[in-house]
């Protein structure tokens, strides 16, 4: 197996995952605009830039294999950005006030483990970054 042609596309698909599960309450509660607006907002850089920098890293992991950059470069800018969502997700969820976390109607009761969920797929943005860096440099 070719890891270093596969962890790419691992990582793409990871990105595109932890962009679903991040918009999940987005597009899925109805209503609730101020709520959502706080759930968004909360932390130093909120979620939507957690949403922004991982749909970033989706296409620099699509198009890491294409030839135009340098792979270790790529790799590290790679790195760098897991890095940053994995942090930004942590510090995000820290940041998160209980009261808008539980202010959901009950038929949104899911919610209260989106944010565990968030910081999962943003750990697995990371280990790609890092798998695919590690190809890289052997």
């Amino acid at each position: 197996m070719n890891v270093r042609h596969l962890a790419p596309r691992v990582g793409a698909l990871v990105c595109f995952l932890t962009v679903i599960v991040a918009a999940a309450p987005f597009l899925l509660i109805d209503g609730y605009a101020d709520l959502i607006g706080a759930y968004y907002g909360a932390g130093p850089i909120g979620l939507t830039a957690i949403v922004l920098f991982t749909a970033v890293g989706g296409v620099a992991f699509a198009s890491a294999e294409r030839g135009n950059v340098d792979p270790v470069t790529m790799a590290g800018g790679l790195v760098a950005l897991g890095v940053v969502v994995l942090v930004g997700a942590v510090l995000w969820w820290f940041a998160l006030d209980d009261t808008v976390l539980y202010s959901f109607p009950r038929e949104y009761r899911w919610i209260e483990w989106h944010p565990s969920a968030v910081v999962v797929a943003a750990i697995g943005v990371a280990a790609s970054a890092g798998v695919y860096a590690r190809s890289v440099l052997e």
